[in-house]
């Protein structure tokens, strides 16, 4: 009888197993971004009703650190099956090698490329074979008032370059204020249409870029700017919908997300409002954008994750799709479902799909196209002759997609990297027993080191060797080719750091980052001396009041104060303009002028920092003997003999921790032009920690951006140094 239980239990257990087992073979996940990582769920519940068993785990992730996560996945194998990707992003994941090629599975399936439309399929194939399958697709189309262009005279927007000029110049005549269009000068979907449109091509022929067609497309743009169709400075602080109820601007261009946000943001505009097709030069083209469907390598349940994919590329569930998350299908079979079909809104859409074009499929797009908004903006302010700003860009892409073809044995680099480790080991160690004098007079307690390798362990693994791996890392040529395959990095040198001094933006970061911590970290000093002697002053009331609300904005994350100072510094109802507008004195596009940009960051980060030393300066002042002002109030003392004979010597050492800790912020100033303006214009608010933020986790120039990392290191140890220099003579004189 014993037998039998345990002959039982042990049939049992391996019943359980197996169909463990079975239940996680059956099993996938699907990584999806933004909404429709909200709206994923849907769709796998539907597929799972139609296949029993089957159990699909959808997770959302926030587009702001979806990039980030894919490549973390795929460095430590924790890859999902399937994901969401943008378009742009799938060559630098197939150049990792982390997406399963799916030429076999298309060719056995129900999926045919004629069904999808020809943008989006180029965002999917290369060198022959397929990466991923088109899920939804946006496309960019005009959006005008059409009771502004009635009054203007026009039915609808002409179709052609001049028409849409003339157009341009009839809504603004039409108007008392304001402009015609919403243009943007650093946005490179925007300006790749237009050259598009003109003709032009990108890496094609041995070129780069064609010429004439990159000139032709900026003289083209320049003229509304000129014109005053478009603001030069202003339009990047506006809230667009707002605008386009006012009549700021009744005209811009969008993509398919808009229609469903100016329905229900702005009601009010029913009716009077409606889609285009954008103008076309010597032919039509728009920007094809949208989303593709992968399948990563190291996928459990490839055939199960196929058949995921290929439920959602039917015509059927593409056409559900739209319907549940508002996403314009790439089948264009579901095109024909009534709920596109009958829409006269998306018309405009379907029409650009079928000529809209895709960036080049290549990995260093993101830093290309970064290299097309520096150039393309410079171009249109002005700066830079067209044909200039092109031969400009064309050198910069050359060496963006210059290869590395160095080849180093793997012990040759073990070495190389243990040598680099060693030498700031060395440094420290030679110096800490410099500074530890002779060393037979000294007793080592061992029993110390028990108590202190905890925190040592903690320190050494998440600061040290960080520490050592960034150093090892600048001389090395680091990028996203060598994330998922240590062969195709190779030691360098000195390079990246010999090419800090060729680099213009991170010279303008560079200079940039001085000039906001020479004069922010004075001004906020100032500021918060004031302030802690206001409130330390016997006659004022409130003070609980004060020194929470001036605490305020230090605990304030920098988000919100962002979009607080966005709406104070907005070019047609921020604070600042209606106080000037009340004075006589003309307005002021605070964020887009070049010269304002970076004074108008600085004021920000003063109001969001100074509370913190504020409390400082109040602990401060307060820890002063009153007996020390008793005393040369019998002499007849002033107020400013007080100040300058008593408070601030008693303040040295206060100010000397405060000098050093705020430079030290100031000098990695990031939030604030990441946030605020994106370092422009004109790379106007550029900082070296914005810089490396994309080099290092945009563009995936590893060795480069730790180079930058240890310039500015360099940068905030001289000023350190140099201060504690002045304070120690400081000390001595006294």
């Amino acid at each position: 009888m014993k037998a039998f239980g345990m002959a039982f239990r042990v049939a049992t257990l391996i019943l359980c197993f197996s169909a463990a087992g079975a239940q996680a073979g059956e099993r996938i996940t699907v990584w999806a971004m933004g909404a429709e990582g909200k709206l994923i769920r849907q769709a796998a519940d539907l597929f799972e009703s139609r296949n029993p068993g089957v159990r699909v785990i959808t997770q959302s992730i926030p587009w702001t650190g979806a990039h980030e996560k894919l490549v973390t996945a795929v460095i430590g194998d924790m890859a999902p099956d399937i994901s969401q990707m943008g378009t742009t992003w799938m060559p630098e994941f197939k150049a990792m090698g982390a997406i399963e090629p799916l030429t076999g599975l298309v060719k056995g399936s129900t999926i045919k490329p004629g069904d999808f439309f020809p943008g989006a399929l180029e965002s999917n194939f290369s060198g022959g074979e397929w990466y991923g399958i088109p899920w939804y697709v946006d496309t960019r189309v005009l959006f005008y008032r059409s009771d502004l262009a009635k009054k203007a005279g026009y039915d609808a927007p002409p179709e052609d370059w001049e028409g849409f000029y003339r157009f341009s110049k009839a809504l603004l005549a039409a108007k008392e204020s304001g402009y015609s269009l919403s243009l943007p000068t650093n946005d490179w979907q925007i300006f790749l249409m237009f050259y598009w449109q003109s003709g032009g091509e990108l890496l094609q022929g041995g070129e780069p870029l064609t010429p004439g067609s990159f000139e032709r497309t900026v003289a083209y743009l320049k003229r509304f700017f000129d014109e005053k169709l478009s603001p030069l400075e202003g339009g990047r602080e506006m809230d667009l919908l707002t605008a386009f109820e006012s009549g700021h601007f009744p005209a811009f261009i969008s993509g398919p997300w808009m229609i469903s946000q100016l329905e229900t943001s702005k009601p009010g505009l029913n009716g009077r409002w409606a889609t285009a097709r954008l103008p076309g030069g010597e032919r039509r083209a728009s920007f094809m954008g949208g989303c593709n469907l992968v399948m990563f390598r190291n996928s459990g349940n490839k055939p199960l994750a196929w058949k995921f994919m290929e439920f959602l590329s039917t015509p059927e569930m593409q056409a559900r799709w739209y319907e549940i998350s508002g996403d314009l299908p790439a089948n264009r079979k579901a095109w024909n479902a009534a709920s596109l079909a009958g829409n006269k809104k998306l018309s405009p859409f379907r029409k650009e799909l079928e000529t809209a074009k895709a960036p080049p499929q290549i990995p260093e797009w993101e830093s290309v196209a970064a290299a097309i908004d520096d150039a393309v903006e410079e171009a249109l302010y002005g700066k830079t002759e067209p044909s200039a700003a092109r031969e400009k860009l064309s050198a910069d892409i050359a060496g963006i997609l210059k290869k590395s073809e160095r080849t180093q044995s793997a012990a040759f680099k073990i070495a190389v990297s243990i040598l680099l480790c060693l030498l700031p080991v060395t440094a420290v160690f030679l110096y800490l027993r410099k500074k530890g004098g002779d060393a037979e007079k000294k007793r080592v307690q061992y029993a110390a080191f028990l108590f202190i390798m905890p925190a040592m362990a903690v320190l050494t693994v998440f600061l040290f060797i960080p520490i050592l791996g960034s150093f090892t890392a600048s001389m090395t040529n680091w990028n996203m080719y060598g994330i998922n395959d240590f062969g195709k990095v190779a030691f360098i040198g000195l390079e990246n750091y010999s090419a800090l001094f060729s680099d213009r933006i991170f010279l303008a970061g560079l200079r940039n980052t001085l000039v906001f911590a020479f004069i922010g970290v004075p001004l906020g000093i100032f500021v918060s001396l004031s302030l802690a002697i206001a409130l330390n002053a016997q006659i004022l009331r409130f003070k609980a009041f004060f020194r929470v609300s001036y605490f305020i904005p230090v605990i304030t994350t920098m988000v919100a104060v962002a979009i607080i100072w966005r709406w104070l510094y907005n070019p047609e109802f921020g604070i600042f303009n209606m106080l000037l507008s009340s004075l006589g004195l003309p307005a002021q596009n605070w964020l887009s002028n070049k010269w304002l940009a970076l004074p108008s960051l600085i004021v920000m980060a003063v109001w969001k920092g100074f509370g913190y030393n504020t409390m400082i300066f109040l602990a401060a002042l307060q820890s002063i003997p009153e007996s020390l002002y008793e005393s040369i109030d019998i002499d007849g003392a002033s107020w400013s003999q007080k100040f300058w004979y008593i408070t601030l010597p008693m303040l040295r050492n206060t100010f000397f921790f405060i000098t050093v800790t705020t430079t030290i912020g100031y000098l990695q100033f990031f939030a604030e032009p990441y946030i605020m303006t994106g370092g422009g214009p004109m790379n106007a608010t550029m900082s070296v920690v914005l810089h490396m933020y994309r080099h290092g986790f945009k563009f995936y120039n590893l060795g480069y951006a730790s180079a930058m990392a240890y310039a500015l290191f360099a940068v905030v140890f001289v000023f350190t140094f140099l201060q504690f220099r002045v304070q120690k003579r400081k000390e001595e004189a006294a």
